[in-house]
């Protein structure tokens, strides 16, 4: 027996929910979306919902659907590059919406409804937006738990405000510990300060911004950086070798109660990955 489908409630249900997953997927993958372009992901994961009412496809059609859509809604929340980063949120928004869907299934199977309507591997089921969006919202208040509170205690984490200089100008920010970093500028073999793009940006001057635009989209990056000297910082992670571009500085201070101490360090490196917890860079134990 088929039953009637309110539209309207159809999509903002999605949407909300496609919203709350995003949210939590972005977290896992450690990305970053501006409001709008969440708002467009989100619109985009509604209409998708619509192949329910279209006639029944072949079932490679109907996959194919599936994983295509996910990969349009979390390219347009989060953008294509870096293609890793990228392809970990989308396993991360698929794996968060079988999550929902086993948590739905619980529902049904402990308050005995009946399953409605399927097409198109899209299930509608009796189950109220409210309690949906309540799931859904337990999705993502469950990744923010481990995330915040399961994560390591405050007291290992170390912070320190950091000081250095490029192009003239004086750039200043918030360091976290990190023992895993390890990276060493292969002309001076000194440890190098680690920065996360998208969090500093606002911060570095316009010649940098520049260049780092350029290097990550892919294109070639503005050459005419006066007062800088590229640096090219060998990195090695678990997803394999890679190179971060970075600048060599006059000097890197620790920003103290009693002033800037310097560290010796002349070298920063840039990753396009953000950095959850507040602060812009990252240093090893051997960088102090």
């Amino acid at each position: 027996m088929k039953t009637v489908i309110y539209l309207d409630i159809l999509l903002l249900t999605n949407f909300l929910t496609a919203y709350a997953l995003l949210s939590a997927a972005g977290l896992l993958a450690g990305r970053q979306a501006s409001f709008p372009r969440m708002v467009a992901a989100s619109v985009l994961a509604a209409l998708s919902a619509l192949i329910l009412f279209a006639p029944e496809l072949p079932y490679a059609a109907q996959l194919a659907y599936k994983l295509g859509t996910a990969a349009m809604i979390v390219w347009s929340a989060f953008g294509l590059r870096p293609v890793r980063a990228y392809l970990t949120a989308v396993c991360w928004y698929t794996a968060l919406n079988l999550l929902l869907a086993g948590l739905c299934v619980l529902a049904i199977l402990q308050t005995g409804t009946d399953l409605l309507q399927t097409g198109n591997l899209v299930v509608y089921l009796r189950i109220s937006p409210v309690l949906l969006l309540f799931l859904a919202g337990l999705c993502s208040l469950t990744v923010w738990i481990i995330l915040h509170f399961l994560a390591a205690p405050r007291g290992q984490e170390k912070t320190a405000g950091i000081e250095l200089e490029l192009c003239g100008a004086t750039v200043r920010l918030r360091a976290a510990l990190d023992t895993g970093c390890h990276l060493k500028d292969p002309v001076t073999c000194l440890p190098v300060l680690l920065v996360s793009y998208p969090d500093a940006r606002s911060r570095l001057p316009q010649a940098v911004c520049r260049f780092l635009d350029g290097w990550f989209s892919g294109k070639d990056p503005d050459t005419g950086m006066e007062g800088l000297t590229l640096r090219l910082i060998p990195c090695a992670t678990a997803a394999g070798p890679s190179v971060l571009p970075g600048f060599s500085v006059r000097q890197i201070g620790l920003i103290t109660s009693n002033g800037v101490l310097a560290l010796g360090r002349t070298a920063v490196a840039f990753t396009q990955q953000p950095f959850l917890g507040g602060y812009e860079a990252l240093y090893g134990s051997d960088f102090l």
